[in-house]
């Protein structure tokens, strides 16, 4: 391709559209509209394919006067740019020199420099082909190659399909590709729309009018951005390639027991997951200064089945004791309105030690942290491995469910395994009488008969996302021994409750 300076344009057109797509099957060939309530009046933003007679910018009065049959969908802006960041992700596995174009408020364009790339690929066709195959196909990625970004661009959009289509190298080549083409092609974030309107007003209504118009007309009548619109019609684009600088996180997920709204639970998840992200080999000595909060819902519609909150600390954070003080705090004030499955914590904006003040008193609380540690890694070594020391904390002791009362988190922050229930319930097989009462009760391989009830209780969380109905037992055995069984109304089963 020459020794001139090629960039690629990937281009995703709707991407906010082809992500809710991608995340429900059922959106398929319905009309519907992406809503953004920021401003006083909701604007759509993105729009599905079948909703042909909707606009970008339309409110959404007059979108559904147009679409009365639109699906409404509420922007997810946090899982477009995720998307977004994992499509750049991939590019930057094609090339060292990507950059999104977000920050000009082009979500779902990214250039990505190409000299270079044709020897190490082996060729201009096997370089097109792994910058097209970055890109996850439902997006449908649109390509376009050019001696500037704005050509690049300019070749993406204009092209009807995926695919890739190129603009020649030299300003003469590009000049007379750009020219049949419209100037509302002309990007807003360097040709303000008031002087697009102009241009027309002008009568000029192609980039090839402009470009044949003096510059320094131009000039004098709009300033330099009147020069920047006709270099940019005549494939004049000298702006470079920001390569963006990929920002190093830690993340750690944990699943709950079982899902709660319970916020002692809560407060225990981002314990365990900031106490694993301290303990990793990358933060040592290290500072976080902004952490990221995703909290899985249960049950909850698709467009809001997470839960996101971020936090900038005012001062970078060293232990995972002050981080999690921040955010416990804040989720005292702002926390999720429905019961929650895992959760998920991500430390970015690192940067090296600070200067810390020494303290002339010995901590205690960690001294004896350190010594249990210890203690369990010793174990462990003994258990092939195996967790052995954990610490109990209730966290909701008023659920009239044991096991959702208590959970059990590994002393050892290195444990990957998930926070567990202590009262966990268990299968049993019963033999019931005419009301449903147990008759007998098979404990491992023998039937014990039931000699009396000594008490019964029920409940019916009925409102939950996943409904909660029991009807308990206390019961003795023939042999005397004294058991708690329950039988959940829902699946028809019985199981054994520990205390």
């Amino acid at each position: 391709m020459g020794d001139a300076a090629t960039i690629g344009c990937v281009l995703v057109t709707h991407l906010r559209a082809r992500v809710e797509l991608a995340r429900r099957a059922e959106l398929w060939g319905r009309a519907g509209v992406i809503v953004e309530r920021s401003g006083s009046r909701p604007v759509v933003i993105d729009c599905l394919p079948a909703a042909e007679a909707v606009e970008v910018g339309m409110t959404l009065e007059q979108a559904l006067s147009l679409q009365p049959d639109a699906v409404v969908l509420e922007a997810d802006e946090p899982h477009y740019a995720r998307e977004f960041e994992r499509l750049l992700a991939a590019l930057d596995e094609v090339s060292d020199r990507v950059e999104g174009a977000e920050a000009d408020g082009q979500l779902g364009v990214a250039y990505v420099g190409l000299d270079g790339l044709e020897a190490m690929y082996g060729g201009e066709t096997p370089m097109l082909d792994a910058l097209l195959h970055a890109v996850p196909s439902h997006f449908e990625p649109r390509i376009g190659i050019g001696a500037g970004k704005f050509p690049a661009l300019a070749a993406a959009r204009t092209r009807g399909s995926p695919g890739v289509s190129r603009v020649g190298r030299d300003t003469r080549a590009a000049a007379a590709f750009l020219a049949p083409h419209s100037i509302n092609l002309l990007p807003p974030a360097l040709v303000p729309s008031e002087l697009v309107d102009d241009l027309h007003r002008l009568g000029l209504h192609t980039m090839g009018e402009v470009a044949g118009q003096e510059m320094h007309a131009l000039l004098d009548r709009f300033g330099h951005e009147g020069r920047r619109a006709w270099e940019l019609c005549r494939g004049i684009d000298a702006r470079p390639l920001r390569p963006r600088v990929a920002e190093e996180s830690i993340t750690e997920t944990v699943t709950l027991p079982a899902a709660s709204a319970s916020l002692e639970l809560l407060r225990v998840a981002v314990d365990t997951l900031l106490t694993r992200v301290f303990a990793q080999p990358r933060m040592q000595g290290r500072y976080a200064g902004s952490a990221t909060l995703v909290c899985k819902l249960e049950d909850a519609p698709t467009e809001a089945s997470t839960w996101m909150k971020e936090f900038h600390f005012k001062s970078r954070v060293g232990s995972w004791q002050r981080a999690a003080e921040i955010v416990k705090a804040r989720l005292e004030i702002e926390h999720p309105q429905a019961p929650v499955e895992a959760m998920t914590v991500t430390l970015a904006n690192l940067s090296g030690a600070s200067g810390v003040q020494l303290s002339l008193f010995p901590d205690l609380r960690a001294d004896r942290e350190r010594r249990l540690l210890e203690t369990e890694r010793q174990l462990q070594a003994r258990l092939k491995g195996r967790h052995a020391l954990h610490r109990m904390v209730e966290v909701a002791p008023w659920h009239p469910a044991p096991e959702m009362r208590t959970v059990q988190v590994s002393i050892d922050p290195a444990a990957s395994a998930d926070m567990r229930p202590v009262s966990a319930p268990s299968v049993v097989e019963v033999r019931e009488g005419p009301a449903q009462e147990p008759r007998a009760v098979r404990i491992g391989a023998e039937w014990q008969e039931v000699s009396s009830i000594e008490d019964r209780w029920s409940f019916d969380l009925w409102w939950r996302p996943t409904p909660m109905h029991r009807s308990y037992y206390r019961i003795s055995q023939a042999d005397g021994q004294q058991v708690t069984i329950f039988r959940d109304q829902r699946e028809a089963r019985w199981y054994q409750q520990t205390a």
